[in-house]
C-alpha cells in the first residue's frame, strides 16, 4: 500500500481561498466512490497550529455529506463495494484506532437515505487525528480502502517532508500553497 498525502502550507491560513481548497479537496477525496480509489487521501498533512481548524472545517463538509442510495435526490456518497471490503475497513479503522483518535465518524453506524443498510456495505466517512505522527506510525502503514483520512500535524516544512516520505511511496500528493 501507499498512503497518499495532503499537505496544506504554512502560507495556507484558515479564511484564505487556499486552506477553503484544500478542505473542499480533501473531502472529495474522501466521498468520491466511498474513498475507494487508489488515488484517495490517506493522510493530512497540516501545520500544527491550524490542525483544530482543519478537523472543524472537513467535519463541518464531511456532516453535510447525505450518504446513501445514489439514485435518491440529494445523496452524494454511495456505498463500499461489497460487506467484504466494509468488514476489512473496519478492520483496518480499529488498528488505525490504536495509534489515532476518531475525531469525525463512526465506523460502527451511519445514517443513510435510501437503501438498505443490511443489503448495502455503507460506511460513515472517519477523519482521525494522529497527534505524534513521527512516533505513531500505523497512519503511515495501514490503509483503510475507504471514506477514511487521518490529520497530523508538522512544525516546518522538513518535518512535511518527511511525514510525505513515511507513507511508502504515494501515487500522488496534493501540496496546498
Amino acid at each position: 500500500d501507499s498512503l497518499n498525502a495532503a499537505i496544506l502550507g504554512p502560507d495556507a491560513a484558515p479564511g484564505t481561498p487556499t486552506f477553503d481548497l484544500f478542505v473542499k479537496e480533501v473531502h472529495r477525496e474522501m466521498t468520491v466512490k466511498c474513498g475507494q480509489k487508489c488515488t484517495a487521501i490517506r493522510r493530512i498533512i497540516v501545520p500544527e497550529k491550524w490542525v483544530e481548524d482543519v478537523q472543524l472545517a472537513l467535519s463541518a463538509r464531511l456532516a453535510k455529506t447525505v450518504i446513501g442510495d445514489p439514485q435518491q435526490e440529494g445523496v452524494r456518497m454511495g456505498a463500499l463495494a461489497n460487506k467484504q471490503q466494509q468488514e476489512e475497513v473496519r478492520k483496518r479503522v480499529a488498528i488505525l484506532q490504536q495509534d489515532a483518535e476518531i475525531v469525525y465518524g463512526d465506523p460502527a453506524k451511519v445514517d443513510i437515505t435510501g437503501g438498505n443498510p443490511e443489503k448495502g456495505a455503507f460506511f460513515s466517512p472517519v477523519v482521525f487525528l494522529n497527534s505524534d505522527p513521527f512516533r505513531k506510525k500505523n497512519t503511515h502503514e495501514v490503509e483503510a480502502f475507504g471514506p477514511v483520512s487521518t490529520i497530523m500535524p508538522y512544525g516546518d516544512l522538513p518535518e512535511a517532508i518527511e511525514l510525505a516520505n513515511m507513507g511508502k511511496g504515494s501515487l500522488v500528493s496534493t501540496v496546498a500553497t
